[in-house]
Parts: structure tokens; sequence; C-alpha cells
């Protein structure tokens, strides 16, 4: 954690690892895939940004799990500068690689390169070596060297998916196959796992079944699961006592079609219905940008992500850029923000505080045993990487958990299994803020909202990629955006929201008591150019260069206009829940209306960073 000094919600937490170690229900050590995925971003970032950067190992031109290839695939966000690929074989120089020129070593030295990544684990020291004879300048950079220095210390390709998640389900797998002889110590360790994660729920459902069993030391398993409850009854107990705070549930790609459902006309809740009594909901709210990095421009400082290069070293923020946070911070509120390793969101601050944890439900009860103890109202904004985000893992999941990631979508074969995958995520956090709601305290504001919407399984545009979903906002940036709060009525708001009005709305709320959002006409997102070199491949093959280069969206409650960076103009009408293309009369005067009323043109740094054709 950095910023303040430590909470005294460590307090119950420790109570907790000490109830936990006395039974004898310590979880096996186990490397998250997510916190090695979280560590390699943060070097990425740290080591490369503004940096001119090459790859030195192809790995025989292996496209789908070789260093290089998950490199460029799933990190080329965390790459800009990458220019080449450096390989020691006189087969495959001179060709391509995934869009990227391969080299020979003794080329290296003219092209300026700044950083070179090792691809390889086993041959890291090599190239190295050769790295530093051949551009004695260069920082060489070994993935594994740098996680080993994050106290990260794996002996398997750091790409391969390691992960709690994955595991508890493993786990479950077995626990059902095992002999009578087996299945005791596998709920054990089952029991143990949920406990980690602070999993009450799931802890709760295998301890009662071990117990039924009467296995060995079942008494000893009842007093600890009993000695927990109170525990939860103590964090509840206080915050029920305490004034509330303020919480900011912010779910990567929590989309508003999952959450916002109609039954005979009526509003009701797909997910967080015990949420639903006293809530505003927004249900026509609009991301600046289908990713993280480009709509929490919008969220945070209220400007769309062109208005400044997200990727020139604008991922984090700082305090005063957030207006809430000065708003909070005026009300005596302390701010903590409780985040996973990949993103941070604010640069550090002796204003705020942040604590580090991964999982859905680690985050909900260190937020809960924080304000239990804390003599100062929170103001707590929480992020949830992982849950409804691709690649869509959560602690309790039907089927074998397929691995697929965002940039997969339209490229890679999506499983039919997909989709009940993420009907498990959904699910599961689902029951996982139902079951912390109580403990949360009656006087608790919450506020859900997600970041971007996301397609899942590529339905209405088979093959396509994630990016040609610009004129289906339901995959693309309509998210959830409620106010759940004691001191509201119930209502909703149907007017369009952009999120760059995020900062106004809770203002108005918390700050005035009023309900005076900003009217909008329309509402406006943009696309970045595509810099995955399998998604420009897939785009070149299937016609869509046009799309790769940048996109501005316009949306209206009928209508949307989207112009691409290469100049090609579409207008889409609504028609039930989808855009048919259109070229009417008032669709055309919508687009010109656009046109004389927004810079509809793509910003300076375009031409040299994005634009290829």
């Amino acid at each position: 954690m950095e910023g303040r000094g430590s909470m005294q919600g460590d307090g119950y937490d420790s109570r907790l690892n000490e109830i936990i170690r006395k039974y004898g229900y310590v979880a096996g050590g186990i490397t998250d895939s997510t916190q090695v995925h979280a560590a390699v971003t943060d070097i990425f970032t740290e080591k490369c940004t503004g940096k001119k950067v090459a790859i030195w190992g192809v790995g025989k031109k292996n496209t789908v799990n070789s260093h290089a290839a998950v490199i460029i695939n799933k990190y080329i966000l965390n790459l800009q500068g990458l220019c080449c690929l450096v390989d020691s074989s006189p087969d495959i120089q001179g060709t391509e690689f995934l869009g990227f020129p391969v080299i020979a070593p003794e080329e290296l030295p003219g092209t300026g390169v700044e950083v070179v990544i090792a691809g390889s684990r086993a041959s890291a020291k090599a190239i190295i070596k050769d790295t530093r004879k051949t551009v004695p300048g260069c920082y060489c950079l070994d993935i594994y060297e740098e996680l080993a220095k994050k106290g990260i210390v794996i002996g398997y390709n750091f790409f391969s998916e390691q992960n709690m998640y994955t595991r508890l389900y493993q786990l479950r797998v077995q626990y059902g196959e095992a002999g009578p002889g087996e299945k005791a110590g596998l709920l054990k360790e089952l029991i143990a796992s949920y406990l980690h994660i602070r999993d009450f729920h799931y802890a709760e459902k295998y301890a009662a079944i071990y117990i039924e069993e009467r296995y060995e030391g079942y008494e000893g398993l009842m007093e600890m699961m009993e000695e927990t409850r109170k525990l939860q009854s103590e964090v509840a107990e206080a915050n029920a006592a305490g004034k509330g705070g303020i919480l900011v549930h912010l779910i990567d790609s929590l989309r508003a079609t999952d959450v916002f459902k109609y039954k005979d006309g009526r509003l009701v809740y797909g997910m967080f219905a015990s949420y639903q009594e006293n809530s505003l909901s927004f249900t026509n709210a609009y991301s600046t940008g289908p990713t993280t990095y480009e709509s929490m421009m919008g969220v945070v400082k209220q400007e769309l992500s062109f208005e400044e290069d997200v990727y020139d070293g604008n991922f984090m923020f700082q305090f005063d850029e957030f207006p809430l946070l000065r708003e909070m911070e005026s009300m005596g509120k302390k701010v903590v923000f409780y985040v996973a390793k990949d993103y941070y969101i604010m640069e550090p601050s002796d204003r705020l505080e942040r604590r580090e944890h991964l999982h859905m439900s680690e985050k909900l009860w260190n937020v809960a045993c924080d304000m239990a103890e804390s003599r100062q109202g929170m103001f707590a904004f929480i992020y949830y990487p992982w849950e409804l985000h691709f690649p869509l893992l959560c602690g309790y999941m039907h089927n074998p958990p397929v691995i697929k990631h965002f940039s997969d979508v339209g490229v890679e074969s999506m499983p039919g299994t997909l989709e009940a995958q993420f009907e498990d995520c959904k699910k599961y956090a689902d029951t996982q803020f139902s079951y912390y709601k109580e403990m949360l305290g009656a006087h608790t504001a919450h506020v859900f909202m997600g970041d971007h919407s996301q397609p899942v399984c590529d339905r209405g545009h088979p093959g396509y990629p994630y990016f040609m979903y610009y004129n289906d906002p339901d995959r693309s940036t309509h998210v959830a955006f409620f106010i759940s709060w004691e001191k509201l009525e119930g209502a909703v708001y149907s007017g369009l929201v952009s999120m760059v009005d995020f900062n106004s709305i809770m203002g108005q709320v918390f700050c005035k008591g009023s309900m005076g959002f900003p009217a909008r006409d329309e509402v406006q997102y943009q696309y970045y150019g595509i810099q995955n070199k399998k998604l420009r491949e897939a785009a070149g093959e299937n016609g869509l260069w046009d799309y790769t280069e940048g996109i501005q969206c316009f949306l209206s409650d009928r209508y949307l206009f989207a112009i691409t960076a290469t100049g090609k103009e579409e207008i889409y009408e609504k028609e039930g829940d989808c855009y048919k293309y259109t070229e009417s009369q008032e669709g055309k005067a919508f687009a010109e209306k656009i046109k004389g009323k927004y810079d509809i043109g793509f910003p300076g740094f375009w031409t040299v960073r994005y634009r290829r054709v």
C-alpha cells in the first residue's frame, strides 16, 4: 500500500488469518496468473514507455504461444515503441512476424532500439549476453528477472494460466471424481482456498458438506466457521452503527444490457437486484471509449480520449485531476483506492491511500473491515478488473474454463461454452455483492458503474473483431450506472448520459442533494487506431481496413453517426435494440447537425502514431 499509512482495518483481516491458521486451513501456495499479468504490465509500462523496443527471439514463428506472440498480442498497448524483432535464424530474417520485421542481430545497432526484451525463458541469459555485446547501450529486459525483483519467482512461462479461480474449478472437479479416501482432503483444500480469497459464501457451502459427512476434524471446522461468522458479525455491527461511506464499484466491462432488464414495462435488475431498492438508475449511460484506458479519461478528467493522447503517459491521474476527490476531501472523507497491480488509476499521493487485492471478494472484505475500523468517513473507489472482463473467470464455474482475451473476439474461435462461463461470472459477482451488502452497512451509498461494455459471444457480427462493434453500443460503450443509497427514492433517469458527466452527477447527488443532471442531445465515443497486429491482419483479410485507423461516434436516442479516420461516414437508425444502416433524410440531417456542432476530425498525434493508410 502507498499513501498515508496503513489503515486500521488490517486488524480484522489479521484476526481472520489467525483463526484460519489456528485451525489449519491456510491455502496452499499458488502464484495467481492475474498477479503475474499485472506485474508484467507494470514492468513493460515502467521500462518501455517512450522508448524504442525490440524483442529478441521469434520462437520459430509460433503465432499462438511463443513469448514473442504473447507479448505482441497481449501487451502491445504497453509497448507502443515496439519496432522490430531480432532472431539469429537466417530462415526468418527479412520476413515479418505478426506485422513486425524480423532482423538479424548485426542489424540491431542501426535501429535506434533502446530496450531489448528477451523473448525466451530458457535462453534469456544468452540473449542478454548477445544483446550487451551487440548494442552495449541497450537495456536488456529479462521478464523473469524483473518478476523476481517483485517477489514473483515462477518456473513456468509467465503467460501460463495459473489462477486461483481456475484452481478452484480444478479442485471441485477432483473432489467430484475422488474416491472416499480422498474427498476429505480435497474438501479441506477447497474451504481453505475460498477463505483465502475471502469468499465466505462458498467456504460455508463446502464446510457444510465436510461437517455433514463427519470427516476427521469436523468439530474443529465447526468451531472455525463459527469464529469467522462472529468476526463478520462484528464488522457488520460496526458498519451498521456508523454513518456509512460512499463506495464506487468500478466493475470492468459491466454492461447495461446485463443489469437493466424490463418486465411488463418496469425496470428489473438482472444483476445486483438486492441493491435496486432506493436506487437511481441511469439507463442510458455511455463510456467515452471501448477500453479501460480510453474510457477512464472521461470518468476522471471529464475529457474525451482524443483530447490528450491516452497512450502517451496518461494512463494514471493526479489527485487534483479528479474533481470528485477534491469534493470528498472537502467533506472530510478519507479517500482510498482498492486496485490490483495491473492498473492503479491514481498516481501516489499523500492525499489518498491505495490498497492492492486481486479478487472481488477480497476487495469487498477489506473495504468492509476498513470502514468498520476507520474513525473517519470513507470514500472508496474500488476497481474490479477480472470477474466480468475477459478472460471471464470467477470462483464458481460449471465447465472447464476457456481462456480467451478481449483481442481474440472475432479472430479466435469462441467456444459455445464461453457464454455459459460468462453467465457463471455474472452469477458469481451477484452472489458476492449480495453476501457483503449487510456487512458494508445500511447507511453506505453504493455507486455501480462499468468503464465500457464488451462483446462476448460475437453475436450479430460473426467473424468480426471487437472494434467492429462501434455500431452496437450495447456491446461497446453502453454501461451500467446506478446509485443505491437509503436517502434516495427508487427512480429511473432515462436521459442520455456520457460518463464525462460522472463527476458532475456524483457532485449533485452527494454534495448538493440535487438531481440536476446535464441534459444531452447526443453522446460521443471514440476508438483509437488498432495497434494489435493480429487484429490488423484480420481487418485486412475481411476488408475492414477503414475501421482500424480510428472511429468517431455520435449517438442520439435515435441515430448513430460514425466517421473513420479514413473519411468513411455511416449513419444508423435505432430499430428495437439494434442500429440499422440508413440513408434516410432524417438520418442525413442528424449527421449534418453533428458536423456543424462538433469537431469530427482526428488529433494531431494520429498521423504519427496510428494512421497507416
